[in-house]
Formats: structure tokens, sequence, C-alpha cells
């Protein structure tokens, strides 16, 4: 719900079956008569501000939102987006069943959200999906994310900065995370809280390297994404993927390298765009 989607755009108008409309308003009644079994929760307002009044903001409507979807009656399943920050400031591979203790507003906001869910649906028929989705890239993304941002500037002539070179991400394509949503909508299928990464890290130097290779036409493989020091690893964060994998048979299929083409790809057909609200980077 919302004038835009999770990624930041507009949505287009006169498609059939969309009704917009922001998080915290009443749910018409036409979809309470439609009566939904399947919610899918993507929304979250003002990215890339992740401070206290906009996290507090958003938990509000969220909370608004859910109790509203609880009372339709007819919901058996919500599948929702969390975020890898979540687990705070830790790195090495993260686990679903470890404490996650939040060290920004934006995780403490939507680990509340989590919790508020689990604890509302508790003695309903409603089951959970809760994704913890980390650093997603691909077409649509805000212009003001890291990668737009690095094939804009390169596509300028201009080689990207780096605040923090040294500094690696889990990077997981958007499609990869697409797919991870349509196996959890199955009515059937398990529910909990799982990861969603490549399960790898990669350093931002060699994704700004490959973001130039990619801008100036020259091939650009998995070679090219070199393994992070040991020091890195231990300090930047990354998904085990053990659980989705086993619950789901889900495991990324789109490598680094070709996520980064087809992002350039997209952003030259779509041409020049705004930034605009989408989901936390992580």
């Amino acid at each position: 719900m919302g004038r835009r989607d999770y990624n930041g755009q507009d949505l287009p108008d006169g498609i059939e079956g969309v009704t917009v409309q922001s998080v915290g308003d009443p749910i018409p009644d036409d979809l309470r008569v439609w009566r939904p079994e399947t919610v899918v929760h993507l929304a979250w307002s003002g990215i890339p501000d992740y401070g206290a009044e906009c996290s507090v903001a958003n938990l509000e409507d969220q909370l608004r939102f859910v109790n509203q979807m609880i009372g339709i009656g007819s919901v058996r399943r919500v599948v929702g987006a969390g975020t890898c920050f979540e687990y705070g400031s830790r790195g090495g591979p993260c686990t679903e069943d470890e404490d996650a203790v939040p060290s920004s507003y934006v995780a403490w906001a939507k680990q509340s959200l989590r919790r508020y869910l689990l604890l509302a649906t508790d003695d309903s028929p409603i089951d959970l999906v809760w994704f913890r989705i980390f650093f997603a890239y691909g077409p649509g993304q805000r212009n003001g994310g890291l990668l737009p941002s690095m094939l804009r500037t390169a596509a300028s002539g201009i080689t990207p900065e780096l605040k923090n070179p040294d500094g690696a991400k889990d990077f997981v394509y958007v499609d990869d995370v697409a797919d991870a949503f349509r196996c959890a909508v199955d009515p059937g299928s398990p529910s909990g809280t799982f990861n969603l990464g490549s399960g790898q890290l990669a350093s931002i130097r060699d994704v700004r390297d490959a973001a130039i290779l990619t801008i100036e036409g020259r091939p650009v493989d998995e070679a090219d994404f070199r393994p992070v020091s040991a020091e890195t690893a231990e300090r930047e964060m990354c998904a085990s993927l053990e659980r989705v994998s086993e619950v789901f048979g889900w495991r990324p299929s789109v490598a680094l390298d070709e996520g980064i083409r087809r992002t350039w790809d997209a952003m030259c057909e779509a041409g020049p765009s705004r930034d605009g609200e989408g989901c936390p980077d992580g």
C-alpha cells in the first residue's frame, strides 16, 4: 500500500485490482469484501531516513495496518520484509535463531513490528513469514542506493569515491528476493524467520571496480570479486542461508557481476529518474 512501491517507484495508473493508499489509512470496504487470505507487506516510508522520528512514525502506521488486517478475518498468511539491520552491529554469518539486538532506530522499528505480529497472531490461524533481507539491489532501486550512485558517477567519467573501500556487504539481487517471496506465499509452506542474502561478502572496492568495468563495456566475472580479508569477514555481517535453503529450497541464482550488468541495463532503459522511498538497503 502507498502511492509508491517498495523500490520507490510511482505505481502506474489504471492497473486493475490495485488500491493505492497510505499504510496507516483505513482499509477500504471493497478490500474487506474481497477477503484476502495472504498479505505481502513491503511498505516503508522515508528511506533513507533511518532516524528515530521517521522510524517511530513508520511503526505506528504499520501497527494500525496490522490491526486492521487481522480484523478482516480472512487473512491466513502474512509475509513481511525485515532487514539484516535487525542483527545489530555484529560481523560474520548471521543465523535466525540467535538473539537479534538492533543498534539503529529502523532496525528497532522492524524488529518491534515483527514481535508485534507474532503476539497479535499467536492465538489466530495466521502464519507469519518474516524475511531479513540483506543488501538487496537491482532495477528499480532508489537513485541514492550504493550501486546506482556508483554506476551514475562512473558513467559521468568520474571514479566513484569510497568512504569505506575496505568495507563489504552481502548483496542479493532483487529477482532472487522476489523468488523467495513467491515461495513464501504458498499456503502450504512453513512459517518462521528467514535470511535472504547471497551468503558471501563482496568488498565495496570490488563492487566499485566492477561498476566501472560495466560502464566501459568490459567483461566482469565472479573472479573479479576477491575473498575479503579475515578481519573484514569478522567485522561485516553476511547471511546464513541454511534455514531458508532447507525450508524453501531457495538459494540466490543471480551472481553479482550479472546483477550489476542487469542493473545498469535497466538504468539505461529507464533514463533519468528521481530519488524516492524504498526498502531499507539491508
